[in-house]
């Protein structure tokens, strides 16, 4: 009888996981893709059009898709369930995880190079992530889970390196370092302080909170530097450009911010940032479709060890959440 009354129960948790780890997918996916629509309008290949700058692409990207969140945000205030305090604190969030994040990636990889840039930031990301978890909760970093999350980081850089790199000490290279690592240590965090909102607020309003501070603070970044942010050249940009803005400010910051915060609202951080690994696998196959790149050795055993690191980070999850309530007993007069 127990047995009959508990499948129901059982069955319907099975569809809204589902919908979590497709969500994951939908936007680890775009993210991966972004980085071809993000070198249309950075590099364009064809003369005569309009290359941005990173800083006024990241602005113009983030104030597009935060005005989707306005109206959520807004009726938020207007029925009292923010507060002052709220407020302020998602403004402050969102500098962390737009404008000073941006601002240190674009920084990184203008000092040192983007082979580099890419294994610090999608590489360290989710290892920061794992790290801070026994600063925010009473999770420890298990020796078996920091061998799991380096083997991602191992794929990260085979397919990075699948290249030669050269590299030329100057004057910036350790700073842009710094800034990388720093660009990478501010996602986590962001996963871990938005993670810890979520349970009192909704995915939509805290992403469209922080969201928009940080547009804000992009917006005022490019007019600190009027002659490299241009303005004036967003009305320049071709049918094509404009679609591929659009596709990064509605698919890849609206749609894939709210899947990735609602999944850290039911998963723990680490094991959602472990699918970061995946961007540049993404990246890589897109490039091969639309690019013609070759595939090589390197793309293959980077792609196998990646897929290796999330088997194993999922299933050390999952055994450690096991373990411990088989620990927790009831007690028994």
């Amino acid at each position: 009888m127990n047995k009959i009354l508990e499948q129901p129960a059982a069955s319907s948790a099975v569809g809204p996981r589902f919908f979590i780890y497709a969500g994951i997918w939908f936007a680890v996916f775009n993210w991966g893709a972004s980085f071809v629509a993000a070198r249309f309008l950075l590099h364009p290949d064809s003369t005569g059009l309009v290359a941005l700058s990173p800083t006024l692409l990241a602005a113009l990207r983030f104030s597009i898709a935060s005005l989707f969140f306005l109206v959520p945000l807004l009726r938020a205030i207007v029925q009292r369930q923010l507060s002052l305090r709220d407020i302020v604190l998602m403004l402050l969030l969102g500098q962390m995880a737009f404008s000073v994040y941006f601002w240190m990636q674009y920084t990184g990889v203008q000092q040192t190079n983007a082979s580099i840039a890419s294994i610090l930031v999608v590489g360290l990301i989710p290892t920061f992530t794992a790290l801070l978890e026994p600063v925010f909760g009473k999770t420890r970093l298990a020796l078996s889970l920091f061998a799991a999350l380096l083997l991602g980081f191992i794929g990260v850089a085979l397919i990075v390196f699948q290249q030669p790199v050269t590299l030329t000490l100057h004057s910036g290279f350790l700073f842009g370092v710094l800034c990388l690592l720093g660009n990478a240590l501010c996602f986590a965090l962001y996963s871990h302080l938005s993670k810890r909102w979520l349970r009192v607020m909704s995915p939509v309003v805290l992403t469209g909170g922080t969201m928009f501070g940080g547009a804000c603070g992009l917006i005022l970044l490019t007019l600190l530097d009027p002659v490299q942010n241009r303005w004036q050249d967003v009305m320049q940009l071709n049918p094509g450009q404009w679609l591929a803005l659009l596709f990064l400010a509605l698919v890849c910051s609206v749609l894939c911010y709210f899947a990735y915060n609602t999944a850290l609202s039911k998963l723990d951080a680490s094991r959602v940032a472990v699918y970061i690994y995946f961007e540049p696998v993404v990246t890589v196959v897109l490039s091969i479709v639309l690019l013609g790149e070759q595939l090589s050795w390197q793309i293959v055993l980077g792609a196998l060890s990646i897929a290796c690191s999330i088997v194993l980070v999922t299933w050390l999850k999952r055994r450690g959440y096991q373990e411990t309530s088989t620990d927790v007993q009831p007690q028994t007069d």
